[in-house]
């Protein structure tokens, strides 16, 4: 599934753990196919894509949950486009910007891991980092925003302010009270829902309650619960 939209992005997430940068190795040079859906679809289709990309999502599990000892990419969930991607003459894109959401097998268990790659201007491999982990529905710059409100209710409510002993565990989508619409942008027009978010937070496991609703702007208001 593709959905498109735009993004402010800010490549740094502001979590709790460092982000996990890294680039994408070069692929093998293919036969060039001038349309650039389609180079497009090429490219994250390749076996040195979705290798790299499992290799980052087991990461991002293992930071996640490292009582599993054993986690396995599964398949692409979704693949969400917020800056269209645009090839020149070399393998890599030269503008774009994309989430990679990625099934993993937790030992047994699903999980998903969310990756942002963002093309380099001189043709380099794009820059790549995990995101909040799990189905939420927010951009990554909603997730920063939210993640300042966690923080500061960890620190206050749950007397938690050491930022390296909190690790986010998941996120799931838990109550539409209103049906989602998006634009014909890709933006999200309407609707209200619920989210779990879950971390782990000075050894104890703590679920936060996100809030959401379209503001009528292309954008969304949010208020944390704990």
């Amino acid at each position: 599934m593709m959905r498109f939209g735009r993004l402010a992005f800010a490549l740094v997430l502001a979590s709790t753990q460092p982000v996990l940068a890294q680039t994408v190795p070069g692929q093998p040079a293919q036969a060039p196919v001038q349309d650039p859906a389609q180079r497009f679809q090429a490219y994250v289709t390749s076996e040195a894509y979705k290798s790299t990309l499992g290799q980052l999502a087991i990461m991002g599990e293992t930071t996640s949950a490292p009582e599993c000892k054993e986690h396995k990419p599964q398949e692409r969930a979704s693949l969400t486009i917020y800056g269209a991607p645009l090839f020149q003459t070399g393998m890599h894109p030269v503008a774009g910007l994309w989430v990679d959401r990625i099934k993993m097998d937790r030992c047994g268990a699903v999980s998903f891991q969310n990756i942002i790659l963002q093309a380099q201007k001189d043709g380099t491999p794009p820059r790549a980092a995990l995101l909040m982990p799990g189905t939420t529905m927010t951009n990554p710059p909603m997730q920063n925003l939210i993640m300042k409100d966690v923080l500061a209710g960890l620190e206050k409510k749950k007397k938690c302010a050491d930022q390296s002993q909190i690790v986010p565990v998941s996120t799931k989508m838990e109550k539409e009270s209103k049906p989602m619409k998006l634009d014909g942008k890709g933006m999200i027009a309407e609707g209200v829902w619920k989210e779990s978010w879950t971390f782990k937070a000075c050894g104890k496991t703590v679920t936060a309650t996100i809030d959401l609703a379209a503001d009528g702007k292309g954008g969304l208001t949010h208020k944390v619960k704990m």
